[in-house]
């Protein structure tokens, strides 16, 4: 609970100092930044600003216009100690994921003020794949794969900026998920071996919270 709110009070003197400062924001045609996303960004993993907790770009058209893109690659891995008695052969379980996330969106802004409301459109891909090894004792291994969703959604969003200096700023935003197509790959097992076809899921109208995103611009 203290760091939470030390955390807390440092963006208020962050945000408080910077209230103060008569500050100009670095928008023009052709202006660059560098979008930093932190999960609150929700919905892929990837959301409207890049993928959460990833990193995106973001480039001007104009004062008012500008599209973004973001990426997010995501990679684990576990193990699973067997335990076996003495006695008995074992053989440790492991299992490893990767998620990967792409997504593009187009801002329009509605002031050119220090905080710069907005609302665009975008999309997402998101894939993943799933690779698991159950720990036995005395047996063969079992190995699990697939059940792995990919998804593509069309999404529409309204947000804020906020500019702290003329080229670091913070935002914010909703996302209403338009439509979500979601397929799942095949949920495959090698001990016994066997297969199970997972359905495929289609969504109209859906909220998602887009979370925090940090801006640097160049």
């Amino acid at each position: 609970m203290k760091k939470v709110l030390l955390i807390v009070l440092a963006i208020a003197m962050v945000f408080g100092i910077a209230a103060a400062q008569d500050v100009n924001p670095a928008i023009h045609q052709g202006a660059k930044s560098m979008n930093f996303t932190f999960n609150g960004l929700g919905n892929f993993g990837v959301g409207p600003t890049g993928p959460n907790a990833g990193i995106g770009g973001t480039y001007f058209l104009s004062n008012e216009a500008a599209i973004r893109a973001g990426l997010q690659l995501g990679i684990a891995t576990t193990s699973t100690p067997a335990n076996a008695p003495t006695g008995f052969t074992g053989t440790d379980g492991s299992s490893s994921a990767m998620t990967f996330g792409i997504g593009a969106d187009y801002l329009m802004y509605m002031n050119a003020g220090r905080v710069r409301p907005y609302w665009g459109a975008g999309f997402n891909f998101t894939t993943a794949t799933n690779d698991v090894k159950y720990a036995t004792i005395g047996s063969t291994q079992d190995e699990q794969k697939g059940n792995t969703p990919t998804t593509v959604t069309l999404a529409g969003f309204m947000g804020a900026e906020f500019f702290i200096y003329s080229e670091l700023s913070f935002s914010a935003e909703y996302q209403l998920n338009l439509i979500s197509l979601t397929s799942y790959s095949d949920l495959t097992h090698s001990n016994p071996a066997s297969t199970t076809k997972e359905p495929s899921t289609f969504n109209i109208l859906g909220f998602g919270a887009a979370g925090v995103t940090l801006h640097i611009y160049m």
